[in-house]
């Protein structure tokens, strides 16, 4: 009995495990299918993410992509259908503020749909270098002098941000010819702060950046020979590369935007024997890989001037005369950073959220 009784435990003991066995059999079914549509939900819903990434990248190259909820774009993403479109939600009041935009990406595969919702703030690509003082010296290849009736002035003109110093140099050499170039005229260098300030980390690459990204983009404007053209107006600040002579004969007054001067460049005004006194430009003035900065041939300044070289040996002769004017101007940045995003048509996107 004792046996029998060991075979009908160990019997039972058998049909007991085979159950188990089904039971878990029957588990590892419902797992499988569970994973399964877990899987299949996950692929549908990956696409839709692919899809709002792929649209976003079509949007980051043209802001003015065409995608509308009548008139989607499509796409196929491991075999499923994804469609994307956008709409603007808020404009920004100004061309520097941020846009809203919101992009809707769906997906379907087999029937079955996933939908996504993301919306992202939209603002321009600043590659313009901050004004730092009214005149930035990144090189030491200079010659300078600073005559009568004309000023270099670091106090902010805006009232709105604070004052900055007339000069920046890069070394005391720099500084020493700042100081013995303007003579008893180092008085016309005002600000509240200083008004020659040594900083050896100042660097021309930030703007030497931003030029050879303007350059030869649509929209620039080559000043040379006889210009009667204007040089941008606050509503629409452009971008001007001064690479020759040029006699301005349009009458103008004021400019707005980046002017980027180089060797050869020069300007007149027809009739005035200087431009200083006759044209004001707010922004940032560059002279780059210049031979002369010559106050007679220069427009007075609202903003910021920076003076670099990207590799030239050329010694820059700087001669500011003829009621030259250089004023630190903060709000004149802006001008310079909508010429910049006018032509550039960068953005920068952030996203703020993402539902389904």
């Amino acid at each position: 009995m004792l046996g029998r009784g060991i075979l009908i435990v160990a019997s039972g003991a058998t049909v007991i495990f085979g159950s188990i066995q089904l039971g878990l059999l029957g588990q590892k079914k419902s797992v499988n299918e569970a994973t399964a549509d877990y899987a299949y939900e996950n692929h549908i819903k990956n696409a839709a993410y692919n899809g709002l990434q792929l649209g976003m990248e079509e949007l980051g190259k043209d802001e003015n992509w065409s995608a509308t909820e009548a008139s989607p774009w499509t796409t196929t993403i491991d075999d499923v259908d994804v469609t994307v479109y956008y709409e603007n939600l808020g404009m920004g009041a100004t061309p520097l503020d941020a846009d809203t935009v919101r992009v809707y990406s769906s997906a379907l595969y087999k029937g079955e749909s996933a939908n996504l919702v993301s919306t992202y703030t939209r603002t321009p690509l600043d590659i313009v270098p901050e004004f730092n003082s009214a005149l930035s010296l990144t090189t030491n290849k200079f010659k300078f002098n600073l005559l009568g009736g004309s000023t270099i002035r670091g106090n902010d003109a805006s009232g709105v941000c604070t004052d900055k110093p007339g000069v920046i140099v890069k070394d005391l050499v720099s500084s020493t010819k700042v100081v013995l170039g303007a003579g008893l005229n180092i008085i016309n260098i005002l600000s509240t702060v200083t008004q020659i300030q040594i900083d050896p980390s100042i660097s021309y690459d930030a703007t030497a950046s931003l030029v050879a990204n303007l350059e030869g983009k649509p929209g620039v404007v080559n000043v040379n020979g006889t210009y009667n053209g204007n040089f941008g107006t606050a509503a629409n600040p452009g971008v001007f590369f001064v690479d020759n002579y040029a006699n301005v004969t349009s009458g103008v007054t004021s400019g707005y935007g980046i002017m980027i001067i180089r060797s050869g460049g020069e300007l007149n005004y027809s009739g005035s024997t200087s431009v200083s006194t006759s044209l004001e430009f707010n922004g940032l003035v560059v002279f780059e890989d210049a031979l002369d900065f010559n106050g007679f041939n220069t427009p007075s300044v609202n903003g910021s001037v920076i003076v670099g070289s990207v590799g030239g040996s050329s010694l820059l002769d700087m001669y500011l005369g003829g009621g030259l004017d250089i004023q630190y101007d903060c709000s004149a940045q802006d001008h310079a950073k909508i010429a910049a995003a006018n032509l550039l048509k960068e953005n920068k996107y952030k996203r703020l959220s993402t539902f389904e």
